[in-house]
């Protein structure tokens, strides 16, 4: 799932309405011309309403999380200066376009229907990785029917993704907060504990 998801990241408001998608088949042809395209509002519009509802959400915890990241340099550079080896460095995510331009294709390997409303796509997703040269992976994700439109139900992996980000942003505070109370005699035991706590908590951003 990693591509797919990879999409939702950085997350954006609402999208515009698309081309109704009444069989799975006319879905992911209209993901894949999205792709294609670069239409982000267009690929986001074939996700289904609990989805984009979670994708507002998380819009919001990436919000919070760079302020978080802002705030913890701000601190960072009043109690030790700027400009001094070990300071630290946002995370540099790649937008949402950038990911899309590199979706060659989406094919649709298979349908399992679950109910007349619920289905499960194994989609072939075909990338450019570095140079001219082509990779693809194979994910199955879940699917709904919402009136007479299919559509990619993410919510629970959007759901994920912003409570990463919130957990991140705490991370980011709790450290903000040690500095200014001083709890670290410089820079750089201030970004260890970042470190330590990012791997405590999962991983770090990358």
């Amino acid at each position: 799932m990693k591509r797919l998801t990879a999409i939702l990241v950085p997350l954006v408001a609402f999208a515009s309405p698309a081309v109704a998608a009444n069989t799975p088949e006319v879905l992911v042809q209209e993901l894949a011309q999205a792709a294609h395209n670069g239409d982000e509002r267009g690929f986001l519009s074939n996700m289904s309403v609990e989805t984009q509802r979670a994708i507002a959400d998380a819009d919001a915890a990436g919000s919070k999380l760079t302020q978080a990241q802002k705030d913890l340099q701000a601190a960072l550079d009043e109690h030790f200066g700027t400009g001094v080896p070990g300071r630290s460095e946002q995370p540099r995510i790649t937008d949402r376009k950038t990911v899309l331009s590199r979706l060659v294709n989406i094919e649709l390997m298979g349908v399992e229907h679950k109910t007349p409303t619920e289905a499960r796509l194994r989609l072939k997703t075909i990338s450019k990785g570095g140079g001219n040269q082509t990779t693809s992976e194979e994910d199955t994700l879940p699917a709904v029917k919402e009136g007479d439109d299919w559509k990619l139900e993410l919510t629970d992996v959007t759901r994920a993704i912003t409570e990463m980000l919130d957990k991140r942003a705490a991370l980011y505070s709790q450290v903000a907060t040690g500095v200014r109370s001083g709890a670290f005699k410089d820079r750089i035991s201030a970004m260890l504990a970042l470190a330590e706590a990012q791997r405590g908590a999962g991983g770090k951003d990358n």
